[in-house]
């Protein structure tokens, strides 16, 4: 559990603290930008711990699967970029015996680590926001006793700073009597609190720059934002570079309200010097969400303000290049969902919809009597049998499902009653359905089933990509060590040999094989694998011949290895390692958790049959 919960939230913060060091790049090369362009540079980095790529890669899967029409599964070229954007993802590997036994130990089976962790984040985020409360409950209370202002300098002045900014909503202004700075309270209807005793020590002119630099505050919506940054914060508590970009934030904030002060003022030295005043009159303001004149890194922006230096505008180019990069980084991850998303969703063999071009003369089905063996699914020209089996398993065979996590929806006797189903097909028909070649045949029975679940079941379906846990078969460390088949072997009565066949427990034969194949049988072949789909991330086209050797895992090994995905080690020196380590040491390949966009089956209704 834990280690489900650390992969995707560790990808997560990878790829937002990587977005976060391009911006902080980004805004290093171009520190000639404007403030108020660098503030939300470093705003979209802060939000960006909020928006998972991965929200924008399902947003392009969703929009492949209705542009891909289905077919044979396709490598994915596209394997690099997953292993950098999702660097946490877990591959399986063995471990030592002394390990296993640490790691299966009662003291440590007793230790639960994933409530540990997540007690651990709560009292964290509970910290943050309880200090945040304490200040504001403070703050509020200090405010309690500011009255509006109906007259006065400060409330002709604030109107006619709001005419030549074109404000056609007045700001409400209330006087306090504390000694905090001149601010901004409130999120949504913000108020301007101006403290009384301020007045006595400023110029008309001082009062007009002070009351329009919080006019540059509102209009902002600078305390909206920084209420936004303070949620990440809160979130993310454990991560430095949240609270160094909530720094970024603030000061970059004061500058861009620096700048449209300077930009409508003849004499900056006296803006710099209201700001100072105002400094040794009043306290800081204490919450990022509440603004104020003062904040961070006050002798720089004194030192900018009575500078020379003019307030800079965008250039064109600049314009070009920061629309781009925002495209770039929206469109980015859904194009590549988009792109990758088919790899995977292509699988499932959907119902057309209309009449199959075959159907069985006749079929019977009974509840099984339990007596028989779990036989499985049966098929040869013009026959069909399921012994023993529940209807899902029929069902995932009908729709070739490789695993069933890719099923839902369904009621609890679906998977719970076992049935005998027999089903064949009139001379006419079996013989059309030996002219086709075995693919063609294999698709051309399993719709044949697919209208016999319909026909005998009213099984209704319906289709929906999910993103769920997936084995991704990539290419291990030393590149692959696998013998390219040179054609399939002609048989005496013409045939071809080409199979995928596990001669005996703990070992498999490929011949004339695909990748695409291996991985589709995966599931069914390897306990190990549990649930999960397999892909084939491995770009490798061709067929190949190899033989697989592994030590099957017992029922204990195979709960041990779902628990952290590792394979455990075999009980001697001369058996065969476990499934993950063989299949990198022999077929130089590896199986790596990710996660993926996969087609599944959602079973909408479905009745029990009339035994016949």
């Amino acid at each position: 559990m834990i280690a489900a919960f650390l992969e995707p939230v560790g990808n997560h913060l990878w790829q937002s603290t990587l977005f976060a060091l391009c911006v902080a790049g980004l805004a290093s090369a171009l520190r000639s930008l404007p403030a108020r362009t660098r503030y939300w540079m470093w705003l979209a980095a802060s939000l960006k711990f909020l928006v998972p790529f991965s929200f924008l890669l399902s947003l392009g899967s969703s929009l492949a699967r209705m542009s891909v029409a289905n077919g044979k599964l396709q490598p994915a070229p596209y394997y690099s970029v997953d292993v950098f954007s999702q660097p946490f993802t877990f591959t399986p590997v063995a471990i030592s015996e002394p390990m296993k036994t640490a790691l299966l130990a009662p003291w440590y089976q007793s230790i639960h680590l994933f409530p540990i962790v997540v007690a651990l984040w709560t009292a964290g985020s509970l910290v943050v926001l309880g200090c945040w409360t304490i200040r504001w409950r403070r703050l509020a209370v200090e405010l309690r006793n500011a009255r509006p202002a109906t007259d006065g300098l400060e409330l002709s002045v604030l109107r006619r700073l709001e005419a030549l900014r074109n404000i056609r909503c007045p700001i409400a202004l209330s006087i306090s009597d504390t000694s905090l700075e001149p601010g901004v309270w409130g999120l949504l209807r913000p108020t301007l609190v101006w403290p009384r005793g301020i007045s006595e020590r400023l110029s008309e002119a001082q009062i007009e720059m002070i009351l329009a630099h919080e006019l540059a505050h509102i209009r902002r919506r600078d305390n909206l934002t920084a209420a936004l940054s303070m949620i990440v914060a809160a979130i993310f508590w454990f991560h430095p570079l949240v609270w160094w970009l909530q720094s970024r934030l603030l000061c970059e904030r004061e500058r861009a309200c620096d700048d449209a002060v300077v930009m409508h003022v003849s004499k900056p030295e006296v803006y710099a010097e209201s700001i100072l005043r105002a400094c040794q009159f009043s306290m800081e303001l204490p919450l990022a969400c509440v603004s104020g004149i003062t904040g961070s890194e006050l002798k720089q922006r004194v030192r900018r303000i009575v500078s020379d230096d003019p307030v800079r505008s965008l250039t064109h180019n600049c314009k070009f290049l920061l629309a781009g990069l925002t495209v770039a980084v929206i469109l980015g991850p859904i194009l590549f969902g988009f792109v990758d998303a088919p790899r995977v969703s292509a699988a499932l063999l959907q119902s057309s919809g209309s009449t199959p071009e075959f159907s069985f003369e006749v079929a019977t089905i009974r509840p099984s009597s339990g007596k028989e063996p779990n036989i499985g699914v049966i098929t040869s020209p013009g026959m069909f049998r399921a012994e023993n089996l529940p209807v899902k398993s029929v069902i995932m065979f009908a729709y070739d499902l490789r695993s069933s996590s890719q099923i839902s929806g369904y009621p609890r006797w679906v998977n719970a009653a076992n049935y005998d189903i027999a089903a064949k097909t009139d001379e006419t028909t079996t013989a059309a359905l030996n002219k086709l070649p075995p693919d063609q045949r294999s698709r051309q029975v399993k719709r044949m089933v697919q209208a016999l679940l319909a026909d005998r079941f009213h099984l209704k379906v319906s289709y929906e990509t999910r993103e769920i846990p997936v084995y991704a078969l990539v290419i291990a460390n030393g590149g692959p060590k696998l013998t390219q088949s040179t054609g399939p072997k002609i048989l005496a009565g013409g045939g071809t040999q080409s199979f995928l066949n596990e001669r005996r427990s703990g070992e498999l034969e490929s011949m004339n094989r695909s990748l695409d194949q291996f991985a589709a049988a995966a599931p069914g072949l390897f306990p190990e694998v549990g649930d999960r789909v397999v892909v084939n991330k491995t770009g490798l086209t061709g067929n190949y011949n190899w033989t697989l050797k592994w030590t099957p895992e017992t029922p204990a090994q195979q709960n041990f290895s779902e628990a952290d995905g590792t394979s455990p080690p075999s009980d001697s020196a001369d058996s065969a390692p476990g499934l993950f380590t063989a299949l990198q040491e022999q077929l130089g390949l590896k199986l790596e958790s990710q996660k993926g966009s996969v087609e599944t089956l959602v079973v909408d209704s479905i009745d029990r049959p009339t035994p016949n």
